[in-house]
Parts: C-alpha cells; structure tokens; sequence
C-alpha cells in the first residue's frame, strides 16, 4: 500500500499542452494492492489503525451560548398543501441552523426560513429546530404544522382535448390540461383562431361542479372572453351549460354547471379571445365533491379497462331496458343511454384495448348500410341471404343494428363476413323479456385496425324459412361509430 498526500487529477491533457502544467489536487488517498481473489468466495476486511478525520468545519467561526429558536411560525406560500416554509428569528452567535424531519437532518442552514416540498394534503407533519455554532448547539425545538387541503382535489385528471384551430409547435392544447401552471397553451402564431371549438374528453363520467380558466398572467395574446360551453355523454346529444363573457385580465374565470349534470364530454365554442388567438396557463374542471368517477367501459367495475369487459360485452350485446338482467350494473354499460348494448358502448372498451386506437386519426365517420334480400319471397326451408353493404363509408371502426324477426316465420343460421377486415363479430340473437326476437349483427375493431372506407359488400346473414314468407326486412337501430368514438345513427 502506499499514501498519496495529494492526488492530481489532470491525467488526461495533451502531452506538451499549458494545461498539462496545471495541477487539480484533491484530498489524500491510501492505495491498498491485493491479489487476485474471487470475491464471490473471499471477502476482503482492511484494517487501518491510526486514522483521524480531524478537518476543519469553516462553515462555524461564532462561539458564545446559543438559546432555542423563537418566533417560529410558517409562512403563506402559493402550494400551501403540499409546501411547509418554517419561518424563524435570527438566533445570537447562530452559524447555522439544522432542522429534523422524518429522520432526516438538514444542515448547513444559513436562512431564517427553509422549504419542504412535495408533503400531502390535509396532513399533520413535526419538524425539530436547532443553532449551531462552534461552540455546539442549542436544544431541539419542535414545530407542528398541518398542511392545507388539495384544491385541486375534484379536479378530474387525464383530461384529453382536441382543438379545432391549429396549436403553435410546443403549446399544444393538452398542456391546458396537466396540472402544471408554469405551461401556456397557444393557438398557432400568425394566424387568425377565433372562431375555434375545443372539446374535451374526461375519460370518465363525472357528476360536474365548475370549470376554472386561467388564462396568460398579462392577459395578452388568446386570452379567451366570449363563447358557449355544453356537454354530452356520447358526443352525439349535446346540452348547453350557458355562455361565457370573461373580462380581460390574468384572474381565474370560473362557470358553475347548474344541476350538476353526468358528463363524460365537454365543449367549449370560443367565439372570440385576445388578438383572435387562443392561449391559457391551465383549465380545471371539476366533480361535485365526494361524487365518484366511473370508468366507461368497466361493465364488470374492477377499476379497470381489460378483456374481461369486452367478454362481458359479448355477452351483453342486444341486451335493451325492460329484459330482466339490464337494470342494475349492466345498465351502466348503456355508455349513450339509449337504453341498448349496442356497438356504441363496446366501442368505447375495444377502442383501448391492444394498445388503443391512434389518435391521429383526424378523419370523420360518414356513410350508411344497405340490406338487400337474395329473393322476393321464400318457400319453407328455402335459405334466406341478406346481404350488408356499406354505402361511402368513411372511417368506421364498428357497426351495429337490430334485425327482428319473427321466429316462427325463419330462424337464424349464421353470418358470412364478406368485407368487415380485421372487425370481431360481437353479434348476437336475442329472445327479449318481452318474447321479441331480434339479431344484432355487430362488427367492431378491437385495438388500433383498419376502418371500412367506400361501398362495398360486408355481410351476409343467414336465416332458414320456416313456412312461406315474403322479403319483408329492414335495418333498425342502427349506428356507425369511428375510433374517436363520434357515431352515425341510421
């Protein structure tokens, strides 16, 4: 082994180079060489007798008797339930002061005040105080403090948004949404916004409270002032929540939801706004408190979007108000309330799964259907072929309808996918409570796959005539819906 007393550190300049001449000393090292072992076998123990840390500490130069802190309260700060700012008066002959917090020392403390971030709200904490100096330190004195509640505690997270107006690269309109105040949404620069619709997916159903706007602190540039907002539940059926005229200023802009509506979506129509832009630190919007948030799609209510509900989907598909199973959970299943599990509420479930459908997607359902019989009339025990055609389709990613039929006139055999790609045939035959009999053809995409586009042949459905009949058939209750989940009715 040997001591170096000052290692030098610059071991990599330029040979020949001014800063080769240069010396970058640290503290001394004792090298210890030792044979070649296998320390998975042998464990290594160096004993060093005669070692004393004896350095200077020059941060204490002040002697004389140190008294306990006084004055000790905690200061007003903008995050008062996740901050504590103890706050103290300068103590006599005090170098440095260290406080005690969960088993943590901070030391070194040249202030009167010192911050503690990220605590949780609403919560009771203790802190212990003491000076030091050369000479020591004073006594421990302890500090209580409980932290303020979480204003934001019913603001719903996750918000995702779309902007009908382009966004400036980097202020994208989501960052209206994520909680950080420090961020600013703008419109794009240069170009006139106003008028513009954003509309909001809170991914789950919430029973609303209010909505707070901060716009920019200078209230400059896309500080929103006039619109109109509504909510929806399934994006088809809007109701409006009243207008909106916000003066010109850096204050939070609140609106009340009268009645406390069960919203999934809402949409904000911005009518006008500073310079024709629009810009915002941050949006809330927020759940009456106490209320719960229900996760669309979770039919089976274990918290979680999976498989398992898209089975349970299966199995519920056609199942409408007034069959004997629907009332109760099933029910909540009945995303757009239509009284029916239909490809609107398995839509929502499919979409997430398998790593969830693109959200780039930005084009718009359009289309209809078309069921042409392959006969007139039919004979007993004649087959029956129905075919499905899709009619200038555009960006559909599930389809769904009722066909009843009266089961002792035929009875239902199968369906044949001619043109559906990659969609999972969810469809069922359904004896309702009330002795109906109705098939629910229904194709939907699970995961992110390939919408139907065009005109052409999708499927056919095939029945058996029991006794002579007529081609009396037509689509009822039908629905297009696409990835971002917009819906045709048909």
């Amino acid at each position: 082994y040997f001591y170096d007393a000052a290692p030098n550190l610059n071991n990599f300049a330029t040979p020949g180079s001014d800063f080769e001449k240069i010396k970058i000393k640290k503290n001394p090292v004792v090298h210890v060489n030792l044979n070649t072992i296998d320390i998975t076998k042998t464990a290594i123990k160096v004993m060093i007798d005669g070692y004393h840390f004896n350095t200077n500490n020059n941060l204490v130069t002040s002697t004389g008797t140190l008294m306990a802190s006084q004055n000790i309260r905690f200061a007003d700060n903008k995050t008062p339930a996740f901050t504590a700012q103890p706050t103290w008066k300068k103590t006599a002959n005090a170098d440095y002061y260290e406080i005690k917090f969960q088993d943590m020392i901070y030391s070194t403390i040249t202030d009167t005040t010192f911050s503690f971030h990220d605590l949780l709200p609403d919560t009771d904490y203790s802190f212990q105080l003491r000076s030091v100096n050369k000479a020591g330190n004073s006594d421990w004195v302890t500090m209580s403090h409980k932290t303020a509640t979480n204003p934001l505690e019913f603001a719903i997270p996750g918000i995702i948004a779309q902007n009908s107006a382009a966004d400036q690269s980097g202020t994208r309109i989501n960052q209206l949404f994520d909680f950080d105040e420090t961020k600013t949404w703008h419109t794009k620069w240069s170009t006139e916004a106003t008028p513009f619709t954003i509309t909001l997916d809170l991914k789950t159903i919430n029973t609303l409270d209010k909505l707070q706007y901060l716009p920019r602190e200078d209230a400059s540039n896309g500080t929103l002032l006039s619109g109109k907002i509504s909510y929806s539940l399934d994006k088809t059926n809007w109701t409006s929540a009243g207008n909106f005229n916000w003066n010109r200023s850096g204050d939070t802009k609140e609106i009340s939801f009268k009645n406390h509506p069960t919203v999934r979506y809402i949409k904000i129509d911005v009518d006008s706004a500073v310079g024709k832009y629009g810009s915002g630190r941050e949006m809330y919007i927020f759940k009456v408190p106490g209320t719960a948030s229900y996760l669309p799609g979770d039919i089976n209510n274990d918290k979680t979007i999976d498989h398992n509900d898209l089975t349970s989907y299966l199995n519920y598909t056609g199942l409408k108000k007034g069959d004997g199973d629907f009332d109760g959970y099933i029910s909540n299943g009945d995303l757009n309330k239509n009284n029916i599990i239909d490809a609107y509420d398995i839509s929502v479930v499919a979409t997430q799964l398998d790593g969830g459908v693109s959200r780039r997607d930005t084009a718009s359902i359009n289309g209809t259907l078309q069921m042409i019989p392959n006969k007139t009339s039919y004979n007993t025990g004649d087959e029956i072929s129905l075919l499905v055609k899709g009619i200038n389709l555009n960006a559909v990613n599930a389809i769904g309808f009722a066909l009843p039929y009266n089961p002792q006139d035929m009875e239902f055999i199968k369906i044949e996918p001619i043109g559906i790609k990659s969609m999972e045939n969810f469809t069922n035959d359904r004896l309702h409570s009330n002795k109906e009999k109705v098939l629910y053809p229904t194709f939907i995409n699970v995961g992110n796959k390939e919408s139907l586009n065009g005109t052409n042949d999708l499927f056919i459905i095939k029945l058996k005539a029991k006794r002579n009949i007529k081609a009396n058939f037509k689509i009822e209750e039908g629905i297009l819906v696409d990835k971002k989940l917009n819906s045709i009715k048909l």
